[in-house]
């Protein structure tokens, strides 16, 4: 009997998942918005991305809803996440009353996580909450190369997990602009006597930024009086995931959900309690862009869920291997210290073709 690709994909994310110590821990469970709807390029790795997602979804208390209608993105529907996650969102990706929905769930504290092609959404016209709130626009990448990116920030989710060098397959993105301008905190950069580029984009200042955090949403609009919490919440982005097999890595889903977990801890929507206690939020220590409380009438979130999480599925023993870096395509874990970090798709492997020969042996 021949595993389904989907099956195989997703042992092999469980695999990885079980590995997993999180620095995210909130008893409550956070409601995610999973948006993948292109009007553009569409990459073939969202399929995927989408599944793995939802494979790792338990371990981090987060649940993920997973859709490409544009009618989801209205207030009445936005007001039940603590998060919007867009994977590969290219184009113009909201219609008018999408476009609304969304300033308005930035302006109420909501959090905002980006990965890989999302930067190349409203690229021919760009629309401020988008794009500041991204932090920046795709401008080009080269032809798909190994290349080596650098930690330029610890103790955060989003690096915690990775090497300080992490060589690995991937689209180089450029930027039309530099993300610290609008006071975004740069997490990776690339090393670029690693790979060719013909075109360095002066703009994007230097190191060259291929992953950063905001504090606060940069396109957000406060209103006075409220309503919500008087603070934007953060933002996550990664230019990082042009592939499937980078998905199929356990050290970039860590990187990921380490992003994407941070935003939830902004203390700005409902699943915060869990980490606060319910108290309200004062300018966040290290915030690299402070802004003005639009000084709402109470501070009280409005955005996500206060609902406890369930028990995350129980680990299972699984192989362990000190394996190298992936050969083709995926994200390697080796690291200037040499430490390896993560399950290897060599592991996956093994555990799949397990599970596929006790399944032979049933039919």
């Amino acid at each position: 009997m021949i595993l389904p690709v989907s099956v195989a994909f997703a042992l092999a994310g469980l695999v990885g998942a079980q590995e997993s110590t999180s620095d995210y821990q909130n008893p409550k469970l956070a409601k995610v918005l999973l948006y993948t709807y292109t009007d553009g390029f569409r990459h073939d790795s969202i399929p995927t991305a989408i599944q793995q997602l939802q494979v790792w979804a338990p371990y981090y208390n987060v649940s993920f809803d997973a859709t490409e209608d544009q009618t989801k993105i209205r207030a009445d529907n936005l007001a039940q996440y603590d998060a919007l996650l867009f994977v590969h969102s290219s184009g113009n990706i909201f219609d008018s009353a999408g476009q609304t929905a969304f300033a308005d769930y930035l302006a109420k504290g909501g959090n905002y996580a980006a990965i890989h092609a999302a930067s190349a959404a409203y690229l021919e016209k760009p629309w401020a909450p988008w794009t500041q709130t991204l932090g920046a626009t795709f401008d080009h990448h080269p032809a798909r190369q190994t290349a080596t990116f650098v930690k330029e920030a610890t103790g955060h989710p989003a690096t915690n997990p990775t090497p300080d060098k992490w060589t690995f397959d991937e689209e180089v993105y450029s930027f039309t602009t530099d993300p610290r301008k609008l006071g975004a905190k740069l997490l990776f950069s690339v090393d670029e006597s690693t790979y060719k580029e013909n075109n360095v984009v002066a703009a994007q200042g230097k190191p060259h930024p291929i992953a950063w955090c905001q504090d606060y949403a940069a396109g957000a609009v406060l209103k006075t009086g409220g309503p919500g919490p008087g603070v934007p919440g953060r933002s996550f982005y990664s230019s990082l995931g042009h592939n499937n097999s980078t998905w199929m890595d356990s050290t970039f889903m860590k990187h990921v959900m380490g992003g994407l977990t941070w935003t939830l801890a902004s203390n700005t929507t409902r699943v915060a309690s869990g980490l606060y206690g319910g108290t309200e939020p004062t300018v966040r220590t290290g915030a690299t862009n402070n802004v003005t409380s639009a000084a709402a009438a109470s501070w009280a979130p409005v955005l996500g869920s206060d609902q406890t999480a369930p028990p995350p599925p129980p680990p299972k023993t699984t192989p362990t291997s000190s394996a190298g870096p992936e050969s083709t395509g995926g994200a390697s874990t080796s690291s200037s210290s040499g430490a390896g970090l993560g399950a290897q798709v060599g592991v996956w492997g093994v555990v799949v073709s397990a599970f596929g020969a006790a399944l032979a042996l049933s039919f």
